[in-house]
């Protein structure tokens, strides 16, 4: 092997220039043409995006701000119904149905979790029996303030029950 460091660099030909063009124009034909078969597709592509973002945004929860009034009235609200659902209505009919006998019926009960109220709307058959139940909230553990609100006598029904609405507060007992 002899390895010649003087001799002097050759000259390019004609020939190479023309082919350097030459592979220029061709790598440049081939981007123009990849350009313009990619266009279409990245086009489709971007248009498939925006739709995507937009079912996505129309996804999101919208945020609703409340104002001052409106957050408290919607507490207020909440507050009442988990009082409602925390009463203790087993305890509660216990009491209630055990002084209804016979003599007794009970039509409506109006319960107040907020204030642990209760309205007790019914029929009793005399007012021996209305006395009778009345006496027998009063001596329960769970009511107390129990007060007979109204009563009258029922003149269109041949029996003549007497309508009565009592009202009574009420706690829990552990």
């Amino acid at each position: 092997m002899h390895l010649d460091f003087l001799n002097p660099r050759r000259r390019t030909s004609l020939f190479g220039w023309l082919l350097l063009l030459l592979g220029l124009a061709a790598l440049c034909a081939v981007l123009a043409w990849s350009l313009l078969e990619l266009e279409p597709r990245v086009r489709a592509g971007e248009a498939e995006l925006r739709r995507l973002q937009n079912a996505a945004v129309a996804r999101e929860p919208v945020v609703q701000s409340l104002s001052d009034e409106q957050l408290a009235t919607d507490w207020t609200q909440a507050t009442a119904v988990v009082q409602l659902l925390n009463m203790p209505w087993p305890d509660l009919f216990a009491e209630l149905e055990g002084g209804a006998e016979q003599s007794v019926a009970l039509l409506s009960l109006e319960p107040d979790g907020v204030r642990h109220e209760l309205v007790l709307n019914g029929e009793a058959r005399n007012y021996a029996a209305l006395l009778d139940y009345f006496r027998y909230l009063q001596s329960q553990p769970m009511l107390h303030s129990v007060a007979l609100q109204t009563h009258q006598v029922n003149l269109q029904d041949r029996d003549k029950p007497i309508r009565f609405r009592i009202t009574a507060h009420w706690e829990r007992i552990s």
